[in-house]
């Protein structure tokens, strides 16, 4: 995995960036939840610790603060829609804590002893935020929100100064803190990512398993547009079963395998490839009329007739061949319909001989 994953979501893929943030979604719910109890319920502590004055102060400063989070609650359901969701409910919760803390320690400007549950809120609200599985870019920003904010706070208490003794301290504090806040998150985020990549990958061939490909095709007919079609290519290997029976199943892994890697190398990256049964594979381009999906599918079975697949157990070689249906697809097809058309292509090709190409008029 490279650490650009874990820096930025923007390498991403959309369907795993909709996981992650419906994960990021129910955590926030809870996390709402438990500080809209945990503040309330400290009121108790304080009503035990403070003086009347002070208590009644901040009682009030509680019972708002949690009535301004509980809005949240339902926003975390919109979380799971859309990323700039997430975003602004997150700035908005650290916009509401920060607020508290401030107005918590301005209670105490008049020389009153600060419990030291009101001098630690920044570091438990960190400590909770390491909860969200969130890449390292976000946790940094948050890092810094919170820390300014601890900084305009004893600028503003202090006398319009920074000159404190204490204040290195908290500060030194604070980046330990969200040092372990974001070296949290980042293991999430990979321990997420490893979950989701073994879940939506073909073990052999790691190419996407047939799950995922239809919430691909499904995506990608929902963003075409009207002038924006998409090429389906369905690919089946000719006479596997034999293959099979007469070599090993070790050769026939390999010569999955060895078809997977040709199917990447001649689509490249802007394809979605997958394994969508034993031998049969499909491959997705987007924004691609029939008449190139066509091509690209003949150079495919070009490649794979003319590489011969090695044994992995001595040094016979066997050939392999591979027919294909193509069928051109829009915004308005349902998908369906769009894959029944391919088996129907794909079956004209195995009954005119095998190892050739027929596209769906």
């Amino acid at each position: 995995m490279e650490l650009k994953e874990y820096w930025s979501d923007s390498d991403h893929s959309r369907d795993f960036k909709l996981i992650r943030i419906g994960v990021v979604a129910v955590r926030f719910r809870w996390l709402v939840a438990l500080l809209i109890i945990g503040i309330a319920g400290w009121i108790a502590v304080d009503w035990w610790v403070l003086d009347p004055a002070q208590f009644k102060l901040l009682w009030k400063a509680r019972l708002i603060t949690g009535v301004m989070l509980t809005p949240l609650l339902p926003l975390s359901y919109l979380c799971k829609l859309d990323r700039r969701w997430m975003v602004m409910s997150l700035y908005t919760l650290l916009g509401i804590l920060l607020l508290f803390n401030f107005v918590s320690l301005w209670s105490f400007r008049d020389g009153v002893p600060i419990p030291v549950g009101y001098l630690a809120f920044p570091y438990f609200l960190l400590a909770l935020l390491a909860a969200l599985p969130l890449p390292i870019r976000f946790g940094l920003r948050v890092a810094v929100v919170v820390i300014l904010a601890v900084l305009g706070t004893d600028y503003w208490l202090d006398d319009r100064t920074l000159d404190n003794g204490e204040l290195i301290d908290r500060i030194w504090l604070l980046l330990c803190f969200s040092l372990t806040m974001i070296w949290v998150q980042a293991g999430q985020l990979r321990m997420l990512l490893d979950l989701y990549r073994e879940s939506t990958r073909d073990p052999l061939t790691r190419l996407m398993n047939r799950r995922l490909f239809l919430r691909q095709l499904e995506a990608v007919r929902h963003d075409s547009g009207a002038g924006q079609p998409y090429t389906l290519i369905l690919l089946d290997l000719d006479k596997f079963k034999r293959l099979n029976d007469d070599h090993g199943h070790l050769m026939g892994d390999e010569v999955l395998v060895s078809v997977a890697t040709t199917i990447m190398d001649i689509f490249g990256q802007q394809a979605i490839a997958a394994r969508y049964g034993g031998e049969e594979f499909m491959v997705l381009l987007p924004e691609t009329r029939l008449d190139q999906g066509v091509r690209q599918a003949e150079t495919l079975r070009l490649a794979v007739e003319s590489q011969p697949v090695e044994s992995p157990l001595d040094e016979s070689e066997v050939m392999v061949t591979l027919s294909a249906g193509v069928v051109e697809g829009h915004h308005d097809s349902a998908t369906s319909e769009v894959l029944r058309l391919a088996d129907e292509a794909l079956y004209r090709a195995k009954s005119r001989g095998r190892n050739c190409v027929v596209a769906h008029p």
